[in-house]
């Protein structure tokens, strides 16, 4: 799965983290009820390596707070691989069905949800450590007491089925989410100016700040109102006047690549910046006003502008976009003070 030209990573979805929430949850469940049984069993030491696994689980939530959501799959699934192998090693049944079922798991997880890079190092590492498995088992050092039955061809058979797994999930996994993901981008897209839509803005914005309040960070709103935009479409006609908007667009994303931008209506644009010190807010916001502030096809592009800081402003989104659009009818209301902030201040 790659990212698109607009930044969509379906692994920052809400629904897979959902579902890395979901397994997240399950595993731990697992760890513990497996820990116990084993211990009521008498098998301490499987009983203490899934109790040891158990908080390394729940350690996944902190990344998915963070909006690290790959980060967390990846725990998760190093975690598991991890006491997959050491059961493995010290299960009196060897090295045996209970690998295939998993491995391929663990593989078949990550080969629907990781993306590319990603799963070819979490699928390595699978096979790395099932070889280890079965050589251990297979040089007599495990516990397994059926060693009579174990032995390469088996290793065979269980590289086959892997392969199958992970070329099948992985399969899947391309087809279904890149066909998300170009819906995601026709509902998301603005198709005129290539930025982020309203929706496509609030949804990726409203997850960068959650993730930018986990780590504790500062970050800034700015909002760009060009100034008589309906005048210059009659001046100049419709297409002409796309192609100004089009020029805004790749003036901003000239400036600012790296922030998330975005056409919130006609002549309406955002920027959204995380990171950024309080302080330095007013001077950002001037640069955003200023880089949309030109003459283009024999037409004089001005603009007024808005920003609002985060958290000290507001705390989401929504609230923040409404402390940006109060800032910007102050700058659209004033001749000399065409950019400001909340208060008029700046």
């Amino acid at each position: 799965m790659k990212t698109n030209k607009q930044g969509y990573d379906p692994t920052t979805s809400a629904a897979v983290s959902a579902i890395i929430r979901a397994a997240v949850i399950v595993v731990t469940v697992a760890l513990f009820a497996g820990s116990l049984v084993n211990a009521v069993l008498g098998v301490r030491d499987i009983a203490v390596v899934l109790a040891l696994a158990a908080p390394l689980g729940i350690s996944a939530f902190g990344f998915l707070r963070a909006g690290y959501n790959e980060a967390a799959m990846a725990l998760l699934c190093c975690v598991l691989i991890t006491v997959v192998t050491l059961i493995l090693a010290m299960n009196p049944l060897g090295v045996h069905d209970m690998a295939i079922m998993a491995y391929g798991g663990i593989v078949l997880f990550g080969s629907l949800l990781f993306t590319r890079k990603s799963f070819v190092l979490i699928a390595g590492l699978t096979v790395f450590a099932a070889t280890a498995a079965f050589a251990y088992d297979l040089l007599g050092f495990s516990r397994s007491q059926i060693l009579r039955h174990t032995g390469w061809p088996q290793y065979l058979d269980f590289l086959m089925i892997l392969s199958v797994f992970a070329i099948l999930g992985r399969a899947v996994a391309e087809r279904l989410f890149g066909s998300l993901g170009e819906a995601h981008a026709a509902a998301t897209e603005d198709t005129l100016t290539g930025l982020q839509s309203r929706a496509g803005f609030m949804s990726i914005g409203a997850t960068r700040l959650a993730a930018a309040a986990a780590r504790g960070e500062e970050a800034a709103l700015v909002l760009l109102d060009l100034d008589g935009f309906r005048r210059t479409n009659l001046v100049i006609g419709h297409e002409a006047a796309d192609n100004v908007l089009r020029e805004c667009a790749r003036r901003l994303r000239q400036e600012f690549g790296e922030d998330l931008i975005g056409r919130l209506g006609d002549d309406e644009f955002a920027v959204l910046r995380i990171g950024l010190r309080e302080g330095h807010c007013p001077e950002f916001a001037r640069v955003v006003h200023q880089a949309v502030a030109f003459d283009h096809l024999g037409v004089s592009v001005r603009n007024a502008a808005g920003f609002a800081r985060f958290p000290r402003d507001a705390d989401g989104l929504e609230p923040l976009l409404m402390a940006a659009e109060t800032s910007l009818v102050g700058s659209k209301a004033s001749e000399t003070q065409r950019c400001s902030g909340p208060g008029g201040r700046i």
